[in-house]
């Protein structure tokens, strides 16, 4: 297996293909949608490159799913394509959840894009599994 494996069933830069239904890519809202451990397999092989990538490419499936039928790409401003407190919420839960980084909800307008909380995920993930101890 290597870095570009998909996670929750789509491969890193994926996202903005548009389903037949017009809306955005998304994973199924289930059980195995939120269940990181494919999530921190490819993590923990990949370098620091593709570790953006993968996590970049996670928070645009998760917002996708979230902002249904919003296209997300990777310079999508999260607010301005209509995240609510309630649904930045939300996001920084299921993006929790996948990558057992604590991640504070000042996060989602500190780092307002896919591409930018993708690289902010990258540098919390690499320092809490460092084993430094760090938190995001």
């Amino acid at each position: 297996m290597n870095a570009h494996t998909k996670v929750n069933n789509h491969t890193p830069g994926d996202a903005t293909e548009a389903q037949g239904d017009g809306s955005a890519m998304q994973t199924d809202k289930s059980e195995t949608a939120l269940d990181g451990a494919a999530l921190h397999q490819a993590l923990a092989i990949a370098t620091a490159e593709e570790r953006e990538d993968i996590l970049r490419e996670t928070v645009r499936t998760q917002l996708a799913d979230i902002l249904a039928p919003t296209v997300v790409d990777d310079d999508s401003n999260f607010l301005e394509n209509g995240l609510t407190s309630l649904t930045a919420l939300e996001l920084t839960r299921n993006l929790m959840t996948l990558t057992d980084v604590e991640i504070p909800l000042v996060a989602i307008l500190e780092y307002p894009t896919p591409t930018r909380l993708g690289h902010y995920l990258a540098e919390a993930y690499t320092a809490v599994n460092s084993g430094d101890g760090a938190t995001a």
